[in-house]
Formats: C-alpha cells, sequence, structure tokens
C-alpha cells in the first residue's frame, strides 16, 4: 500500500486525497482546524494539525514511509510554510514530490499564451512569493509544480454567490484569465504521480480564457436568476489582493497535459464545468 501525505487537505487537497484513497493509498495530511474533516475522511487516516510556528509533533514518524509528499499551502507571509518549519526534516526524501502553485507566476500576456516554459514574471508580491516557493521545492526536492488558474467546482462557483446574492460583477477593460475545474487538478497530478519527471512544471488551465463577468452572467442564466450589476474596479471597495486578480490579464495554455500525460480536460471551458456542478446539484 503506498502512502501520500498531503500538506493541506482543504479544497482541492481534499479532494485529491479522496482520489488517491479511492485508488487504495494510505492517505496522511495537515490541515488548520481538523474539526472541519469530520465526515469527509476515511476511517484509517492521519490527520495532523499544521499551522504557521507550530511544527509537526513527530516529524520522522510521519514522514516514514511515504511515497509521495504534496503541498498546497500558499506561500503564507511570502514565504513557504513547509519548507519553513520542516525542510531539514524532508533533507533525505526520495519519493515524488508535487508543489501546487499559481499561474500568477507569469506576466500579463492578453495577446499571446504562457506556456510551461514561458519566463515567469510575477506583478504582484503574491506571485513572487509563489516563485520563490516553486524554486525551494524543485532545488531541494525535485517537485513537480503545479501552476493552478482559477480553481472551481461544486461548493465553489458562481451559483452559490448568486443564490446568496454575495455575487458581483467587476468590470476591468482587457481583463482575461483562466480557470481549472477542481476534478481535473485531481486528475492531472494522478497522472503526474504515475507518470513522473523531475521538477516538470504543468500549467493547470482550461481552453477558454475570459472575463469574470462573462462567467458570472452565464451561471446566471443556467439558474434562471438576473446577474448583478456591473461595478468599476475603482469603485468595488476591495482588497488589495482582490484587486490584484481583477486586473489580471493572462491566457495560459499547456504543452504537457496532453502530449506528456495523455490527458484531454473533462472540462476545457467553463460552460461544461458549469453544467457538470449544476448537473451535480440537481
Amino acid at each position: 500500500m503506498k502512502t501520500a501525505f498531503i500538506f493541506g487537505l482543504g479544497y482541492v487537497g481534499l479532494r485529491l486525497a479522496q482520489a488517491l484513497a479511492k485508488k487504495g493509498w494510505q492517505i496522511r495530511g495537515t490541515t488548520r482546524t481538523p474539526s472541519k474533516l469530520k465526515g469527509k475522511i476515511g476511517v484509517d487516516w492521519e490527520i495532523l494539525p499544521f499551522v504557521a510556528d507550530s511544527p509537526l509533533a513527530n516529524p520522522k514518524r510521519v514522514f516514514a514511509d511515504v511515497d509521495v509528499i504534496i503541498s498546497t499551502i500558499n506561500a503564507i507571509g511570502g514565504s513557504d510554510l513547509v519548507l519553513d518549519l520542516h525542510g531539514k526534516d524532508l533533507e533525505n526524501f526520495s519519493g515524488w514530490a508535487g508543489y501546487v502553485s499559481a499561474t500568477s507566476v507569469y506576466p500579463d500576456m492578453p495577446d499571446s499564451v504562457c506556456y510551461e516554459d514561458t519566463p515567469v514574471a510575477p506583478a504582484t508580491a503574491r506571485g513572487k512569493a509563489r516563485v520563490l516557493a516553486e524554486s525551494r521545492w524543485q532545488n531541494q526536492l525535485g517537485a513537480e509544480i503545479f501552476r493552478t488558474a482559477g480553481i472551481y467546482g461544486p461548493g465553489r462557483s458562481p451559483f452559490d454567490a448568486l443564490r446568496d446574492g454575495t455575487a458581483r460583477i467587476i468590470e476591468q477593460e482587457g481583463q482575461m484569465f483562466n480557470r481549472i475545474h477542481v476534478d481535473d487538478i485531481c486528475r492531472i497530478i494522478n497522472a503526474a504521480i504515475d507518470q513522473p519527471r523531475l521538477a516538470r512544471i504543468i500549467n493547470l488551465a482550461d481552453q477558454k480564457p475570459a472575463p469574470q463577468g462573462d462567467v458570472v452572467r452565464h451561471a446566471a442564466a443556467l439558474i434562471g436568476v438576473a446577474p448583478p450589476v456591473p461595478q468599476n474596479l475603482e469603485d468595488a471597495n476591495l482588497s488589495a489582493m482582490a484587486q490584484s486578480f481583477y486586473v489580471s490579464r493572462r491566457r495560459v495554455g499547456s504543452r504537457v497535459i496532453k502530449p506528456e500525460l495523455g490527458l484531454d480536460l473533462l472540462y476545457p471551458d467553463y460552460e461544461t464545468g458549469l453544467a457538470s456542478i449544476l448537473a451535480a446539484e440537481q
């Protein structure tokens, strides 16, 4: 039986763990709040609390006999929490490692496409922290890097915000970005584990970049509600982090998913992804 250790059993990490468990893997992982995973995990999973400035109590034991280590934890405070606290404990790790990053490491490229070999040039502090974290994971563990676009799926889609009245359409000229369904993320990481390549970079993005407002309007039409009235970015009163999302003008593609892993996306555009979420809800 193979064992996976997943740092960050959140929206992506939990679904990835569930997918691996279905293949017979043993799961160990971390979360800030173990109580939130009640009823969502296998009875034999080992779940450990993990927060900033609080390393794992017995790293030698919990990393023993682990075949795969994956981190979905963001670069907190501009640095990678996992390697800050456990870099020395993982110095001799010889299994497969993966780090879930983001497409914010790329520059804005509204008129061309960012592929895996596009030089990184992040415009935000968040993107710069991601670049540093990627480098650390690659240099120390030979980790494969998964640069994800905007993540969505069941429980994290425009439908939820439209139904509870919190949906917004914030318009910024030229704004453009890709998305990726959580199920496709899990499929791609699974395939990379089965077909590894040291320090490989994989862009996880759909094939239809679009402004945020197009997606919200399409979702509203699917459930028969009126879309929110658009706002200008200047009037939206957003945090600096949220503003950085809405000024993105980036198109992302992959030259790895199909050629190397042999995968077609289940949801190559937001229309198919949203239709699937709605069908599952119904």
